[in-house]
């Protein structure tokens, strides 16, 4: 397991972690039950920061800097696949052209606009869930949200089909085993769950339940699940669990 930890950190943070792992690409496909695990442990470092700063700025400060906090401690990894996710499917073109778009270094209009966008969002859902929490229960939201974002990855693993090369970086994903993505979803539901009691958990199924209109989208228009659409479906992921949380905390449900 802290193999696989380590592995993670490596692929999905800008941390240095200089120690080697052997068999990287099996240990991917044989690690994604941990995977959860490895986004609460970075959710903690990140809550821990939050919490620093709302001990020198007014929360809503604190609650921007955690954001940016993420983007640096992970290099925008999946905030990337988002905007050429937008480029793509917002283009108006064929799936061919679709694909070349999203393989494109260069970032468009719609993937500018899917950036602001995303931040403008999160940001202001913070703001206004704010006044229905205290502190500690702010902290566990940051906590939650990290974590989130590798819940919503893991669930698109299941039975992936890739309409790309197949001996390229995507193979990391393919073939993984049932069991692990459910233990994956079962250890975000305990956390959240014990968080936010049953909002928490009414705000995670919304998760799974936009992933498979998400993923049915993407594989009639492209015929499987390229890389990107899984990143900008993990960057999505904490956004439809804190729009969800919010809707529910301002109702007093």
């Amino acid at each position: 397991m802290l193999d696989s930890l380590i592995l993670f950190g490596q692929f999905f943070t800008k941390l240095n972690i200089p120690i080697p792992i052997d068999d990287a690409t099996n240990k991917f496909k044989t690690s994604i039950q941990y995977i959860t695990l490895f986004g609460l442990l970075l959710g903690c470092i990140e809550g821990l920061i939050f919490w620093g700063f709302t001990y020198l700025f007014p929360l809503w400060f604190a609650w921007l800097l955690y954001w940016i906090t993420d983007g640096l401690l992970t290099g925008g990894f999946h905030l990337d696949a988002l905007a050429d996710t937008a480029d793509g499917f917002f283009s108006s073109r064929t799936s061919d052209k679709i694909f070349a778009i999203m393989k494109d270094s260069r970032l468009g209009t719609m993937g500018s606009l899917a950036l602001l966008y995303y931040y403008g969002l999160v940001i202001s859902l913070g703001i206004v869930i704010s006044p229905y929490l205290n502190l500690t229960h702010m902290v566990l939201l940051t906590v939650c949200l990290t974590m989130l974002t590798k819940t919503g990855l893991s669930l698109l693993f299941y039975k992936m089909v890739y309409p790309g090369n197949k001996h390229g970086l995507s193979n990391i994903w393919l073939g993984i085993k049932t069991w692990r993505i459910v233990v994956a979803q079962i250890f975000s539901i305990v956390i959240v769950t014990l968080c936010f009691s049953w909002q928490g958990l009414v705000s995670y199924l919304l998760i799974p339940l936009v992933a498979f209109f998400y993923r049915r989208k993407v594989t009639k228009v492209l015929g499987g699940t390229p890389g990107d659409t899984l990143g900008a479906f993990a960057s999505l992921s904490p956004l439809i669990f804190l729009f969800t949380l919010t809707i529910l905390m301002r109702l007093g449900l």
